[in-house]
């Protein structure tokens, strides 16, 4: 059989994978059938079974559990997985810090107005909670990992997962870069001070308020990150740094 056919069978009996788990045959935590099984359900030959599975355990929707008993297990895709896939696409394009930071002022004022908008009680009480420890380690090596998170609550309180889901895996891929930077005190000092705007904005549900907290937010730190370190904002995104 022709190499590109082969793909394109293993990737049909991937798509037909997923629709059983999504149609409620299959749970994150349940075993798929065993190989002889699906053989005989999906009528493929061996080979292609295990080009699909293979295919969406590096999609995240499988893990391939060892030892006896094992075999592939469902689990959900999460934002890590498509972070990876993102930056691989990125890799490719040569999309650099600079990009991600541009992509990050486009979106995150109008994430936060939806989040004055739709947060929950549970949401608010999170983005306190961690509005709190931002606070406490104002100092620490803790910081950028709380203010990320915080972000993170912010995109999911948003009522789009799609907010969330862009947030979090930007956080993901920018991680690295930001770490080897870090913040000085008095930047630090700042982006509490706007959070802490933002969130009574949220909490209050000014949407145009956490707008422009937020947009004056990511433009500043924009700034700060082009003028301390221009050549790190250049560094391109490569794949497998996540």
């Amino acid at each position: 059989m022709p190499a590109v056919k082969k793909a394109k069978r293993a990737l049909s009996l991937a798509q037909s994978i997923v629709r059983d788990i999504e149609a409620g045959r299959h749970n994150p935590g349940d075993r798929l059938p065993r190989e002889d099984e699906m053989l005989a359900r999906y009528e493929v030959a061996r080979a292609t079974l295990r080009e699909a599975l293979r295919f969406l355990e590096l999609q995240g929707v499988i893990h391939l559990q060892l030892g006896r008993g094992g075999g592939p297990v469902v689990a959900r895709p999460q934002t890590g997985d498509f972070a990876n896939s993102l930056s691989l696409i990125l890799h490719f394009m040569e999309a650099d810090l600079r990009g991600l930071l541009e992509l990050r002022e486009a979106i995150a004022p109008d994430v936060a107005a939806y989040a004055a908008q739709r947060a929950t009680t549970a949401d608010l009480s999170a983005l306190a909670g961690c509005l709190a420890e931002l606070r406490r380690h104002e100092a620490s090596d803790q910081f950028e990992e709380l203010n990320r998170r915080f972000h993170d609550l912010l995109g999911w309180a948003s009522g789009n997962p799609l907010f969330g889901l862009m947030t979090s895996a930007m956080h993901l891929l920018t991680r690295e870069f930001s770490n080897s930077l870090g913040y000085s005190a008095q930047e630090r000092a700042m982006q509490i001070k706007f959070l802490v705007r933002i969130f009574e904005a949220v909490r209050t549900g000014d949407s145009p308020a956490a707008r422009r907290a937020m947009g004056r937010l990511v433009a500043g730190s924009a700034v700060y990150l082009s003028e301390r370190s221009p050549e790190l904002v250049s560094q391109r995104v490569r794949w497998g740094q996540l």
